[in-house]
């Protein structure tokens, strides 16, 4: 996808948010790929995340999309002080939107915070693109490291309770059958021929 083609001085700063550091995809113009993993505590639960820095540049495209049929959770990210990163937040929407599974789970994340004098987007204009495409939006700083761990663990929860609903469904089903073969073996055991079907089977 379209990096906007800045120098690696003008980096969002993916790499280093990355680095503080895993099921989500990270969209922002950076220099490379890279690939993560990182082990974090949800409610008592620990789990294992994988972190794919899928670059935002056109020259992995084609890898950026197979991940996003993979994804659980995407982290888009733009550059407070830089307005054409921030404009691409929609070309990255859309992509997933046209290749990520329904229930993925997006944030967006305004990098280097800690840059107010340089300042270029607006928190209110983060905020209103996040609701625009049903997101919830962070602020953070890889230098310093504010919000970094926040956001992640957020996405990351937000992960497991959509996986958590499936999980309950799956078992809710499971009850259901079980009580509907607990039945089906009540009613048979009251049957004429009892005993002959009750038998050992040896």
């Amino acid at each position: 996808m379209d990096a906007g083609r800045m120098p690696p001085s003008r980096a969002v700063g993916n790499s280093t948010c990355s680095s503080c550091l895993d099921a989500c995809i990270m969209l922002g113009p950076v220099t490379r790929v890279d690939f993560k993993m990182k082990t974090l505590e949800i409610d008592g639960i620990k789990v294992r995340v994988q972190i794919w820095d899928t670059a935002g540049q056109e020259r992995y495209q084609t890898i950026t999309k197979q991940y996003y049929r993979r994804a659980q959770g995407i982290v888009f990210v733009y550059d407070i002080t830089d307005e054409q990163s921030f404009r691409h937040i929609e070309k990255w929407a859309g992509d997933v939107d046209q290749y990520a599974p329904g229930k993925v789970q997006k944030i967006l994340v305004g990098n280097k915070s800690d840059e107010e004098l340089g300042r270029r987007v607006t928190q209110e204009r983060g905020s209103k693109l996040a609701e625009t495409y049903e997101m919830e939006f962070f602020e953070t700083s890889a230098s310093t490291s504010s919000n970094i761990s926040e956001s992640f663990t957020h996405v990351t929860a937000l992960v497991l309770q959509a996986h958590k609903r499936d999980v309950d469904n799956l078992l809710g089903c499971l009850d259901d059958y079980l009580e509907k073969v607990a039945l089906e073996d009540e009613k048979g055991s009251q049957g004429p021929d009892n005993n002959t079907r009750r038998g050992c089977a040896c």
